[in-house]
């Protein structure tokens, strides 16, 4: 069973849920490599910090290191195949569970919180920010 995640308007109560502007529950589970969302990563010094040491220790390189995440299926014209957060790596045996700011824009800027035939259909760009994360002895998606 995948976990659910909601809109962010929604109180969350685990430390680790998204803080999102999409609904994510309807999007199904693939793996990526960690190299694939780098930028995000890259966009916190800290977060940077850890991941690069993590790896360190574990003597992997970012294109080594397997993760999960959320994908768009088939449906999404324009977006089909792409991840988002939260993305969920055992790095060095602990867990890393990575969340941001998500957003789902259609060519004119219009945001799309659900999956809507508009959605489906003009969906054209995801946009992750402020990252947070949580380093755990247990892989975070069993705990929900």
């Amino acid at each position: 069973m995948r976990p659910r995640y909601l809109v962010a308007v929604v109180a969350m109560t685990a430390t680790a849920a998204p803080a999102a502007a999409f609904d994510m529950s309807t999007l199904g589970y693939g793996s990526l490599f960690l190299g694939d969302f780098m930028p995000l990563i890259n966009s916190s010094p800290q977060l940077k910090k850890e991941v690069g040491d993590a790896l360190a220790v574990a003597k992997k390189k970012p294109d080594e290191q397997l993760c999960e995440s959320p994908r768009f299926p088939g449906p999404w014209q324009r977006l089909h195949g792409e991840q988002v957060v939260p993305y969920v790596c055992n790095i060095g045996g602990r867990w890393l569970q990575i969340n941001a700011t998500l957003k789902v824009t259609g060519p004119k800027r219009e945001v799309y919180e659900t999956e809507t035939p508009a959605a489906l259909k003009h969906a054209s760009r995801i946009t992750q920010t402020q990252p947070s994360w949580t380093w755990t002895d247990e892989d975070p998606r069993r705990t929900k």
